[in-house]
């Protein structure tokens, strides 16, 4: 399901990492830091809806084919929509070389077309 160490990736000319872990049944969270070699900022914390496959394997085979995506959230994370979520969070005002708490937000839509929901 997740990379269990941080990846990186590089958006918009900067060094990132980033991991994805469970926070429920049908929910991930994914996280992601400025990589500065050792300084700590301000993490970035997503969560979004994601029904495991396994976790759901006898449903998943019972379903009809045809509304399998109405009812189950099954894209992965990529580091496409990492990158994505990056990018909404700077926009919502994430400043990840300000240190701090992380800045959580919850994804609502699709990753093809979402928006960043804060959570208090």
């Amino acid at each position: 399901m997740a990379p269990r160490t941080p990846r990186r990736i590089h958006v918009d000319g900067r060094d990132y990492r980033w991991i994805i872990r469970p926070r429920d049944a049908s929910h991930v969270v994914v996280r992601a830091w400025l990589d500065t070699g050792g300084r700590s900022g301000r993490p970035l914390e997503v969560a979004r809806c994601f029904d495991d496959p396994w976790l759901n394997h006898g449903i998943l085979l019972t379903a009809p084919a045809d509304r399998i995506a109405e009812v189950f959230q099954l894209a992965p994370v990529t580091p496409a929509l990492t990158a994505a979520l990056i990018r909404a969070g700077l926009a919502a005002g994430w400043h990840p070389e300000v240190p701090g708490a992380p800045q959580r937000f919850t994804m609502d839509g699709e990753p093809a077309d979402f928006t960043l929901l804060p959570e208090e």
